[in-house]
């Protein structure tokens, strides 16, 4: 009767988590949606792109859920800083900026973070980070008329010319060339579609007040980013060896092209000098750096910095090269962010990023991950993928039919045992006789050795020979 009551018991439970499985599974947890990027502004002129800073930025922040991207600290549009901090370093031209531990995700101070700016040549990083897996660097691309003739920094691509894939590279992160943007654009399948691969790629590293309409960074009336956004940019470049390579570099050289019509100066090779060397060789633990400028943008500075095992990614937005360059500004704030005390509260988060981390840096916490990674993301095929919080019901209702399936698996292991012992029921004795091992009939006895004291004067020698 005991196994009666325990399959009774049973089935009481299983009725119990039916009802629960199928209101998880009928009744999923309502989600809201938030268009990213938002809309930008209107154009206040009628020329192709802005010739001056907006003076009134518009404000990104929200993410596809609704919610604040990174933590609501990060929404305000003036300086973001830990309690009781120390004061910020003289000389800070930024209208907005984030410094940041690229390895833990701490946000460790910004300004207007999610404030909506031009990036100019800084929106490199994304081109590079975009481009970079559908082009080996071996590859031997032919430029363009179009590329060669792409307004604004040149790298000096010859048109007509036969180039590497790591040449062009050298070109656009060492001198930002804007011609070697547009060659790689065009070997990538083109410039809209690497337009909408690297608006793609925004939105899958998180980036939600970000839209492209160059591949080289110069001005559209719509192309506008966030300091936030790019520091993930920044973040998915500095884990790239080849573009810490290509970036890195004292100088590089374009080889000689013998095109018919480009004249004298196409048949010279042309040497690149890195525009960040003095940062480079200057800062101890500088990673990378990439610099920009346009009249909307003003200037704007990316750079990582490593100190006592962390990588500190700094971006700087419309800020100023004077009374100290851009690259002084940010050493300056990594400098201050690594002297705050341990243990002071990050004032946002960046979102987890498996593929970026560095090994052996642990993130800050799971509550942290669940507050500040965006619950609905595009993926790279630009469709949404379900957030968690819709995803609960689902879950809930496997989790009911799990425990229902567990239920009838005990149940018919139960049974299973009963039937089994109504078949072949024990005899009295039975456990005596199983705990006594059976000898094999054809060994013979063990031998018995009899016990030999040792003599009363003392131990017995054959024993405890003498030196023992």
């Amino acid at each position: 009767m005991r196994v009666s009551g325990v399959v009774a018991a049973l089935l009481i439970g299983a009725t119990a988590l039916a009802p629960a499985a199928a209101a998880g599974a009928t009744h999923p947890a309502p989600s809201t949606t938030h268009v990213v990027p938002p809309p930008a502004p209107s154009p206040t002129a009628k020329g192709k792109s802005p010739e001056a800073p907006d003076p009134h930025p518009p404000l990104g922040g929200i993410g596809p859920d609704g919610k604040p991207v990174g933590g609501a600290q990060l929404l305000s549009r003036g300086f973001v800083l830990p309690p009781h901090a120390p004061a910020l370093p003289q000389h800070l031209t930024a209208a907005s900026f984030v410094v940041a531990d690229l390895d833990t995700g701490d946000i460790v101070a910004a300004r207007d973070p999610h404030g909506r700016y031009q990036a100019a040549s800084i929106q490199k990083l994304l081109t590079s980070i975009t481009v970079l897996p559908l082009l080996p660097g071996n590859r031997t691309l032919t430029i363009s008329r179009s590329a060669a003739d792409t307004e604004g920094s040149h790298a000096g691509l010859v048109a007509g010319g036969t180039y590497t894939v790591d040449d062009i590279f050298r070109g656009l992160l060492l001198v930002s060339g804007n011609d070697a943007a547009a060659a790689l654009a065009e070997a990538a399948g083109g410039r809209a579609h690497t337009v909408a691969l690297m608006n793609t790629e925004a939105r899958t590293l998180g980036g939600y007040d970000t839209f492209v309409q160059t591949p080289s960074g110069l001005d559209g009336w719509q192309q506008l980013t966030s300091a936030y956004d790019m520091t993930l940019f920044l973040r998915a470049a500095v884990a790239q060896p080849r573009i810490i390579a290509y970036d890195t570099v004292d100088r590089a050289t374009l080889p000689a092209q013998h095109v018919a019509g480009a004249g004298k100066a196409a048949s010279h090779a042309v040497t690149l000098y890195n525009q960040n060397y003095e940062f480079l060789h200057t800062v101890k633990g500088a990673l990378l750096a990439k610099t920009g400028y346009t009249d909307a943008a003003q200037h704007t500075f990316a750079g990582v910095i490593e100190r006592n095992g962390h990588r500190y990614g700094v971006v700087l937005m419309r800020a100023q090269r004077y009374p100290q360059d851009q690259w002084q500004q940010a050493t300056k704030l990594v400098d201050w962010a690594t002297k705050l005390p341990a243990g002071t509260a990050p004032v946002g988060k960046l979102p987890v990023d498996h593929a970026v981390a560095a090994p052996g840096v642990a993130t800050t916490g799971a509550a942290a991950v669940a507050s500040t990674t965006p619950s609905a993301t595009t993926s790279r095929s630009g469709t949404p993928s379900p957030s968690p919080s819709t995803s609960r019901g689902s879950s809930g209702s496997k989790a009911g039919r799990l425990a229902i399936v567990a239920v009838v698996f005990i149940l018919l292991f139960l049974l299973s045992q009963r039937i089994r012992r109504a078949a072949h029921p024990r005899r009295p004795g039975d456990e005596q006789y199983r705990l006594i091992p059976r000898r094999d009939p054809r060994r013979p006895p063990p031998r018995r050795r009899p016990n030999r004291p040792d003599p009363p004067d003392g131990p017995d020698l054959r024993k405890h020979p003498p030196g023992e």
